[in-house]
């Protein structure tokens, strides 16, 4: 799944949301939903900017006979329709509004439109080697085979991410740099962010105890979480008051039991994201140094620069420093 369909997939997930079809769980790849009615069902995910034409419609079939197939789209083709109807396959076309499951159709409100998205690049985006770029800016010289169980990768895609590297020299104590400014800024130019598809929410408390309750949650449906943006920052480099809280997490959660209601991208306080991104899980722990999870300082710093608030750059810049002098530790 790139960026292009996740970007679908979480427009997907909003209209559900809207349509009163609630997120149980799941991942980018399955999706537990309960309807209105009190039903409930288990989904096998689809997600594409383009609609998958009739061959690769019963490629599928053929494939995952056993599996619900729920298909995310942009538009629905009058195959997809066809079959959606029919109850053969489920059904989210986020730019004709349309939902349909198990041959019934539930409407979106026309009144939501989703944010656009600027259209990202396709192709399979080289995670490792950017999670050992962040090694390299963050660690001390780390040895090739350290740098591979780190990342739970081989020594192979190391040797070749780093050989002949602009920025990365290997010394006697292992793969560093001396350029940290043109390596993190060449980072932060080309990473497109740890991707995946999000839920917004609200939540009356401040935002330091809405990230807290979040994560507190996570911890009681024992899912795996890690605390990003305004909140990690404040953890790394204390300046800004938080006005958002944004996690990371393994898998989707239905946040109102924790106090959250359900948010829209224009009016959420609170932000959770199932990554594309395997490797920010690794990265975290390879350089934490506390007690909570938080993503590691540069994935932190680059959705800071994200984050809403006019002062997100100052915010970023607080958080940079540190990271380029060695002390976001200290």
């Amino acid at each position: 799944m790139d960026t292009s369909d996740r970007h679908i997939l979480s427009e997907g997930l909003q209209m559900l949301r809207r349509s009163n079809i609630q997120i149980n769980s799941g991942d980018l790849h399955d999706l537990d939903l309960r309807f209105p009615d009190g039903s409930t069902r288990h989904v096998s995910v689809k997600a594409s900017r383009a609609a998958p034409p009739p061959s690769k419609l019963h490629e599928d079939s053929e494939r995952q006979a056993a599996d619900r197939r729920l298909y995310v789209t942009r538009h629905a083709t009058s195959a997809l329709r066809a079959l959606a109807g029919s109850g053969e396959v489920d059904l989210i076309a986020v730019g004709d509004r349309l939902i349909i499951f198990d041959g019934r159709v539930f409407l979106d409100d026309p009144s939501h439109e989703p944010r656009s998205q600027q259209r990202p690049r396709r192709g399979s985006p080289p995670w490792v080697r950017w999670a050992i770029e962040r090694l390299v800016v963050l660690g001390e010289p780390m040895t090739q085979a350290d740098i591979a169980a780190a990342l739970s990768t081989t020594q192979q895609s190391v040797s070749h991410a780093l050989h002949g590297h602009a920025f990365a020299e290997r010394t006697s104590s292992g793969w560093t740099t001396t350029r940290r400014v043109e390596l993190l800024d060449a980072h932060l130019g080309e990473y497109p962010g740890p991707g995946g598809a999000v839920t917004y929410w609200y939540g009356l408390e401040p935002v330091v105890n809405q990230a807290r309750a979040a994560l507190t949650f996570c911890e009681e449906m024992q899912i795996e979480t890690l605390q990003t943006g305004d909140v990690a920052a404040d953890t790394y480099a204390p300046w800004r008051l938080p006005s958002t809280a944004a996690i990371y997490t393994s898998e989707f959660l239905d946040f109102v039991p924790a106090g959250f209601s359900p948010a829209t991208a224009d009016d959420y306080t609170l932000v959770a994201a199932v990554p594309a991104d395997p490797t920010i899980w690794r990265t975290a722990r390879a350089v934490s140094s506390t007690a909570t999870a938080l993503t590691d300082p540069i994935i932190t710093l680059h959705d800071v620069l994200r984050s809403p608030g006019p002062d997100a750059e100052e915010a970023a810049e607080r958080l940079r420093q540190p990271i380029i002098s060695g002390t976001w530790r200290d």
